[in-house]
């Protein structure tokens, strides 16, 4: 619903700057691609492992649509791209520390494995 009610605001805005004339264009497509890499990094589960670099994220993107509403439409668009980049550490440094506890829990298999085959 959240994701729903954002798109049409973003659309809105659009619109009214379209029917306006005004001729720069707000970035609308930097600020959807950094929602849609806030969302992968979400699904990767990044809030567990990085919930700073994430949060950051969704505060640049949130400052990039207020940017549009005021018209700094570069400024939107540089904070639409921190966002992105942002998210995309968050989703890097989540699979990251999957794949080390991932790594961990397969050494101390291992290491249990060793030690029933010293037993026997």
């Amino acid at each position: 619903m959240k994701i729903l009610l954002k798109i049409v605001v973003l659309f809105s805005v659009v619109l009214l700057f379209t029917g306006c004339g005004i001729s720069r264009q707000p970035p609308i497509e930097k600020i959807s691609n950094a929602e849609l890499a806030i969302s992968r990094a979400q699904d990767n589960n990044a809030k567990e492992f990085a919930a700073i670099e994430l949060r950051q994220a969704q505060d640049n993107l949130e400052k990039a649509k207020q940017a549009v509403i005021d018209e700094k439409y570069d400024e939107a668009a540089h904070l639409a791209k921190e966002a992105s980049m942002g998210a995309l550490l968050a989703e890097t440094k989540a699979e990251s520390e999957k794949a080390s506890k991932a790594t961990e829990e397969i050494r101390k298999n291992v290491e249990t494995l060793k030690k029933k085959l010293e037993r026997k």
